[in-house]
């Protein structure tokens, strides 16, 4: 029997396209051929995802702004009212672009800021921050109700942000913005937003290790959301239960050729799930996954998964 889930997913990741314009060090290089998904494939999954999950974010790996018909992408999200979360280097937020990333259907919009300063250190970056500065001015006027978030994902700790390596970055962006950093508190433990103006948010999260069977086991007991608040699945249609299995070395199966629910009902899938549940990790990836170990001190309150 296909698997359904007692409510929706928080989200599915899908990877458009799986190459970036950018090579940043955070990053794993995929050990994949490279792979963009076309329109129809995207419309094809839309369907089948539009009632059993809240939202889709176009993020796995690769740069969903270079994807040639971005056009496409959205408008088979629009025809089945499926809202659509982008994450983006924000490189490439300008002219048409600017105008597909604003359109309805778009619930938010995330700018992954760390990865400029981790391509070009050496730059200054204010013709960068004012492309970005022009473009949630923009948002702010047009699209209210647009959630807009100005990452910084590589904090060194909990709680010091002033030990990342964008310094240069963090000046301009708060010359640009009109604020003080003296006024950002954050610790990402609890609270990793800040909020500038509206629905504008600086928006931080610490290092963590990708997972690798490359990687010393870390821990054999644990949890993860992976399969029952969220999903992947890549360029090829191969479907992975985290956002972090960039290689795909936990298939599942392929959403091109088989219902999800298939998928999800796979006896890889419900063995993966069902260790979850009891604390245990059944995969010797996720034994080795870096990400995982924040939900190491996890409690059940109320039959919902609490991390401490």
């Amino acid at each position: 029997m296909d698997y359904q889930p007692a409510k929706k997913f928080e989200r599915v990741n899908i990877e458009i396209i799986n190459t970036c314009n950018l090579k940043c060090s955070f990053c794993p290089v995929p050990g994949r051929e490279s792979t963009q998904m076309t329109a129809e494939r995207f419309a094809q999954l839309a369907k089948s995802l539009a009632g059993i999950t809240k939202e889709v974010v176009l993020h796995l790996l690769g740069e969903p702004l270079s994807h040639p018909d971005l056009d496409g992408i959205l408008r088979a999200a629009t025809d089945v009212s499926l809202p659509i979360n982008i994450v983006t280097n924000g490189v490439l937020l300008s002219g048409d672009r600017v105008d597909l990333v604003l359109r309805p259907i778009v619930r938010q919009v995330s700018i992954s800021l760390q990865s400029y300063g981790n391509n070009f250190p050496t730059q200054d970056p204010t013709l960068y921050v004012e492309r970005v500065k022009r473009f949630t001015d923009r948002a702010l006027t047009e699209r209210p109700d647009l959630y807009l978030n100005l990452r910084f994902w590589d904090i060194e700790g909990s709680k010091n942000y002033e030990t990342n390596h964008n310094h240069g970055l963090r000046d301009v962006l708060a010359t640009v913005y009109g604020f003080s950093w003296a006024d950002v508190t954050v610790d990402v433990r609890r609270r990793k937003n800040h909020r500038l103006t509206g629905r504008l948010y600086l928006h931080f999260d610490s290092r963590f290790i990708w997972p690798d069977s490359a990687n010393e086991i870390m821990q054999t007991k644990g949890f993860c959301h992976g399969l029952t608040g969220h999903f992947g699945i890549h360029a090829d249609g191969t479907v992975v239960p985290c956002c972090l299995d960039h290689n795909g070395d936990m298939p599942l199966g392929n959403a091109f050729t088989q219902s999800i629910g298939e998928v999800l009902s796979s006896p890889r899938a419900v063995a993966m799930r069902e260790g979850f549940a009891r604390g245990e990790l059944v995969e010797d990836l996720c034994k080795r996954c870096g990400y995982i170990s924040r939900f190491k001190q996890t409690e059940r309150s109320g039959g919902r998964e609490v991390a401490q």
